[in-house]
């Protein structure tokens, strides 16, 4: 009996399936390829995926195959600027750049041999789930090889990750919601000369003559993306004389390598339910976004993040399934907006007549002027809206990222601040924790770090708290020394936003941030009575 299988070893899938070993379940990962698609597709995820990669040892291997770009602009039909997205590639308050830009086949390489080296994950490649079938307590898979052979594996939870077009979630009968933006692209990958001078961010060219993208990538990878026009068939586009005529613009293409010319329909399609009983969908399984914000990989590995922490806790604990619910209640939310925001930006960069391009950049050039526009694609990223979060408003912090900062540990080395305290359930008080049934809940259910921060911005773990000792607050001490302080960005923190805790999910999000005396009392107590209602939010 498996804790979870995973079907699909794409980036998302076998993401799920490196979180889920990381996290100690008993894991199959299946997927009929037994080699990554080799050709590239996703090319871009930002910090907070980076920040999750880290989470499970893997963004020092990920940082020698990605790079990093200064965002994007949007150009009107004149080629000056209506939309300016850029940003310096400098570390942002996840402790990572803004965005990181892959060949594709590369980074699944490295996702899939971190899942198939954990000792908790077995893999099948080669194989493909052809059927499933729910019990009381797990689902009976089964799964076919190459020869036709076929087996039966049992598992208490399954993942399905297998792509847009999901075996999985057409079998258990789940619609997509077409949300109406559906438009033909030529993508272009190629290998330009060292000599070509291209600008290290994207350029969204919104040309009523023809839309078209440019996306920096690792080494001298580049790729062009150009809508086609009525009339025009992906064959005559995908030629070779076509292809240079669209990059000359741009580059010289007489010394362009033309990697993979390909035509797709960008769409932007959500899945009506993301939990069928122990099936949950994940990835394009359950949504597809048009690509303008660059985040359809993001996406899914924001999906297995949220929901292998809660599977776990589910797994050590039958009477927290109804936590498993809030995994649809969070990230369909989160997606929707983004997609949303995404199906806006592609209809007014698909827009072919020029009195119409010429009335959006006028537009959105006076919202750019007035400070009206988002100054980065950070900025369309909601928090936790729905869930485990303590209600959020413009006066709080509930429900987003928590920063992380670089802190100096007792050794002298400057680290980032996950590092030293993991990837679980973090509160750090730096007020009392007077509670020991509360303190001790939080420590063996959840695994929960305790951490108390002092004025001088030392950190300590406070074990003592959750078996009835002193509090952070008191001057007896508070068990070892973690990191200090030393940028002073956590203080900071707590002082910009009067917090005297804060308690942060397993996924990097607050649950929620309080004031006064017993403020970490009331945020444990709060979760406990979140995790215990999830199913009804």
């Amino acid at each position: 009996m498996y804790d979870v299988l995973v079907a699909g070893m794409g980036p998302v899938g076998a993401t799920a399936a490196v979180f889920a070993g990381r996290a100690g379940l008993r894991t199959m990962a299946v997927d009929p390829s037994e080699a990554v698609y080799p050709l590239p597709r996703a090319t871009h995820f930002d910090a907070e995926v980076m920040r999750l990669f880290q989470s499970v040892g893997l963004a020092d291997t990920l940082n020698k195959v990605v790079a990093t770009y200064d965002g994007g602009v949007h150009l009107g039909a004149d080629g000056e600027p209506i939309r300016d997205f850029r940003v310096p590639a400098v570390p942002g308050p996840s402790g990572w750049f803004p965005h990181y830009t892959f060949i594709q086949p590369q980074v699944d390489q490295i996702l899939r041999d971190a899942a198939l080296g954990d000792p908790n994950v077995d893999g099948r490649l080669g194989w493909e789930v052809v059927a499933t079938e729910q019990n009381a307590d797990h689902v009976a898979v089964t799964i076919s090889a190459p020869s036709g052979a076929t087996e039966v594996v049992t598992a208490r939870f399954v993942i399905a990750c297998d792509g847009a077009s999901s075996p999985i979630r057409k079998s258990l009968g789940i619609d997509l919601i077409d949300y109406g933006f559906e438009e033909p692209w030529i993508i272009v990958d190629a290998i330009v000369p060292e000599s070509a001078e291209l600008p290290n961010h994207s350029i969204m060219w919104c040309d009523p003559k023809r839309p078209g993208t440019y996306i920096p990538q690792p080494g001298r990878h580049r790729r062009w993306e150009f809508m086609l026009l009525a009339g025009e068939s992906p064959e005559t586009m995908a030629s070779r004389a076509v292809i240079e005529q669209l990059l000359r613009p741009s580059v010289d293409p007489d010394g362009v390598e033309i990697v993979r010319s390909a035509v797709y329909r960008f769409h932007g399609l959500i899945a009506s339910q993301w939990r069928n009983g122990r099936i949950f969908l994940a990835g394009d399984a359950a949504h597809q976004t048009p690509p303008f914000y660059g985040q359809g990989m993001c996406h899914g590995i924001r999906d297995v993040s949220n929901l292998v922490w809660k599977l776990r806790l589910a797994l050590d604990d039958p009477d927290m399934d109804s936590l498993l619910d809030s995994y649809a209640l969070e990230r369909h939310p989160h997606v929707k907006t983004v997609i949303d925001a995404s199906v806006e930006n592609g209809r007014y960069i698909c827009i072919l007549d020029p009195v119409e391009a010429h009335e959006r950049d006028t537009r959105l050039r006076a919202r750019m002027a007035a400070g009206q526009d988002v100054r980065s694609f950070r900025s369309v990223i909601p928090g936790i809206v729905a869930g485990i979060a303590l209600p959020a408003d413009d006066t709080n912090e509930n429900g987003q990222l928590m920063i992380q900062p670089e802190v100096e540990t007792v050794d002298g080395r400057v680290r980032l601040m996950d590092e030293v305290l993991g990837s679980g359930f973090r509160l750090i008080t730096r007020s009392q924790v007077t509670d020991p049934a509360s303190a001790s809940w939080f420590d063996v259910a959840l695994s929960g770090v305790l951490v108390a921060l002092d004025d001088s911005g030392i950190a300590r773990t406070a074990e003592a708290a959750a078996h009835g000792g002193p509090g952070p607050n008191e001057t007896e001490p508070m068990g070892r020394s973690l990191f200090v302080d030393h940028s002073g960005e956590l203080l900071k923190w707590f002082d910009k936003h009067e917090a005297t805790a804060v308690l942060v999910r397993p996924d990097h999000y607050i649950f929620g941030v309080a004031e006064g005396e017993d403020g970490a009392e009331r945020l444990l107590r709060s979760l406990r009575e979140a995790i215990g209602s999830a199913g009804s939010n």
